[in-house]
Order: C-alpha cells, then structure tokens, then sequence
C-alpha cells in the first residue's frame, strides 16, 4: 500500500513539473519570450487562447469572481492533461493569469515565468498600441466621458487591464487623467502585484527575465529550469534582436510615440510619480 501510494506521489510531482506559466503587463515582451521557449524540442507553448479570461480577470481583480480555480479548471485543464499525457512540457502565457496566480499554484503547482520591461518603453508602446484598431488602450466609459463602449463585453480585452478599484488612490479621478498618466499607473500596479504575488511562492518554482538585460546565454538557465531541451543560442540571439509582436508588425503602424528621453518634463514626472520607485528596484533607473 505504501509502495503504491509512493508512486502515485511521484506521479503528481512528475506531472507538476511539466507545467510552466508566463507573466507579464501587456506591451512587455511576453510574446518574445514565449516564442524564444517555443524552440524547444519538447514543449508546447500557448498564447492567449480561447478562453482568454479576459472577463474573469478583471472580476476576480475586482473581488468579483467567485469559484476561480473552477473558472481555471475548465478553462485548462483539458488542455493541461492532453499536453503533459503526451510527455510534453505545458507552457502558457497570458497577462490575465495576474490574478489567478494563487489559485494556479493550488491547482498545478507549476513553475512561472515573470516578465518586466523598462515601464518607460512599456508605457510608449501602449500609447501606439493604442491606435490599432484592437488595441484600445483605456478608451471604454469607465475611462473616458462620452465613450460609445459601455459593456465589457464590447471590448473584453481593455476591460481586463486594471484599473484602480473603488476606494483606491486614482479611482475617483480615473476619467480625468491622461491616457499617458492612465498606463503609467498600469505598468506600475501590474508588476507591483506580480512581484507581491512572486514573494509568496517557492523562490525554487519562478524566475524574473528583465527583457532589457537578458541575453541569449541567460537563456541557458532559464531552459534548464523549465526542463526545456533544444537550447540554441544563435537562434535565440537572432530572436532577441528581432522586433517581435510590436506595434509595427500587427498594426502597420510605426513607433510615433517619442522615447521616454524625448518625453516632456511634464509627462517625466507624471511618470516618476506613478512608477519611480519601482523603477529603481527593478533597476531601470
């Protein structure tokens, strides 16, 4: 009896293993790394698929959602199962995951993959993001006086980046601010809760990739920490330095929004005010 139950504990740790998530605030690179790790020879990597948990995001963000590992279970765990059935690595990315990370590790206890940028060019990027046609970058009512989006239903995708909740510093004056100062609020709030959430797991079971200092040989480790195989660093080197996902490559449009060096003083500490301090502890500046 002891000898059975052995093996199936062994079992459960095998197929834990087997699964990795990827994090990060939108416009931070999380499509460049996952398809970095998608060169592996014995994983299967997913992108924001259907369901995207858009909505669920947000309402568990907002204490909202009830019930969310059973959202996330019938979301993934089909998926999950027939992945690792088949002894291959699991690896999902997608910026509504933010919320869910508590109950992701009661459910799977899988590794994760946190992804910060310099939140200047984060916050450049989601300005031109802004005019694709499906970007929209904070433009529903809840941000904007006149707005003809009214249901989250309409926008599902701007409905899960987060806002400032009733009662918390910004909510009262949230549709009077710039939609400069509105995403320099989100970069700030997003990678504050993930590294929040990053400190109460095992330090053995997540890494951090700043994706403006990782290079292609840091790639090493990060292959052997998923158990990733396949590790090539020219092809991951040509991929760091390949404009992935960018505003350019979806939207047809170029980068017209001014480096943060050409920011005016105005919008420098409109920035500062929201996202300096972390700045300097993730040592952008």
């Amino acid at each position: 009896m002891k000898s059975c139950a052995k093996n199936r504990l062994s079992r459960v740790r095998d197929y834990m293993t087997n699964i990795f998530f990827i994090i990060g605030c939108a416009r931070s690179g999380t499509t460049a790394i996952t398809k970095i790790l998608s060169t592996a020879n014995n994983a299967e990597l997913y992108v924001e698929e259907t369901p995207k948990l858009c909505l669920e995001a947000r309402d568990l963000y907002k204490g909202d959602l009830e019930k969310a590992e059973k959202v996330l279970k019938e979301a993934k765990e089909k998926r999950i199962k027939e992945t690792t059935g088949r002894g291959i690595i699991y690896g999902d990315k997608n910026p509504n995951y933010l919320p869910f990370i508590p109950h992701l590790e009661l459910l799977w206890q899988p590794k994760f993959i946190f992804i910060v940028r310099d939140g200047r060019e984060v916050v450049r990027s989601l300005m031109d993001w802004h005019e694709i046609s499906e970007g929209n970058i904070f433009g529903m009512s809840e941000d904007e006086e006149g707005s003809t989006i009214t249901s989250p239903k309409e926008d599902w995708w701007d409905y899960s980046r987060l806002r400032p909740n009733p009662g918390e510093p910004y909510s009262g004056q949230w549709k009077t601010l710039s939609r400069f100062e509105k995403c320099s609020w989100y970069w700030n709030k997003f990678n504050l809760l993930m590294l929040d959430y990053a400190s109460k797991l095992d330090k053995e079971r997540w890494r951090l990739i700043n994706i403006n200092k990782t290079t292609a040989e840091d790639f090493e480790e990060i292959f052997d920490f998923l158990g990733l195989r396949g590790f090539n660093i020219d092809k991951i080197d040509t991929m760091l330095n390949t404009s992935i996902n960018s505003a350019t490559d979806r939207g047809g449009i170029s980068k017209e929004f001014p480096r943060w060096d050409n920011w005016s003083e105005e919008q420098t500490k409109i920035f500062d005010k929201h996202s300096g301090d972390l700045m300097k502890r993730l040592g952008f500046s």
